[in-house]
């Protein structure tokens, strides 16, 4: 074999040939052998691992937080604004079916203030009654569903419904 010295590109020997392909050689072993004892560690390469899926599960769980936080803050958002609607929504709806409570029960107050046998109309006029809750608009179907999503504000307007009711009595009783 014969080689080229890069220094003075002289012909190398043959003992200085077999030198260099020594010294590769024993640097291969070498790289060989620390490539070997590296995956021969295994507590080495468990840290290694551990560490590597320790760092891997810490963005994933920072990125998972950050989504349900995003996630939770929408959903907030969202009910906030859904209740605010369903709020008003009963608000009009109450505010309409008190006012037509309150219209009947003048009218039934009115009758009786009117007729000299007001006792004899009384049961003419409670009659009326359901003819008068038939007119309250279809939208107060979706009352006993939005009183279960509310059920403090159903209360509420029906003990209002209840007072007015008494109220309504206690005049007819009052004028007898």
């Amino acid at each position: 074999m014969s080689s080229k010295n890069a220094a003075h590109r002289e012909p190398m020997s043959e003992t200085e040939t077999l030198r260099l392909d020594l010294e590769q050689t024993r640097q291969h072993l070498a790289d060989t052998v620390q490539e070997l004892s590296r995956r021969l560690n295994v507590p080495q390469r468990m840290k290694e691992t551990a560490g590597h899926a320790g760092q891997t599960m810490k963005q994933t769980a920072g990125h998972a937080g950050q989504t349900m936080k995003q996630t939770a803050g929408h959903a907030g958002q969202t009910m906030k604004v859904t209740a605010g609607q369903a709020g008003q929504s009963m608000k009009e709806k109450a505010g309409h079916a008190g006012q037509t409570v309150k219209e009947t029960a003048g009218h039934a107050g009115q009758r009786m203030k009117q007729a000299p046998g007001a006792m004899k109309q009384l049961p003419g006029a409670m009659k009326e009654m359901p003819g008068a809750m038939k007119q309250v608009p279809g939208a107060m179907k979706d009352l006993p569903a939005a009183g279960k999503r509310h059920p403090k504000a159903a209360a509420a307007i029906g003990g209002a419904i209840v007072l007015i009711l008494a109220a309504a009595t206690w005049l007819s009783r009052r004028h007898k």
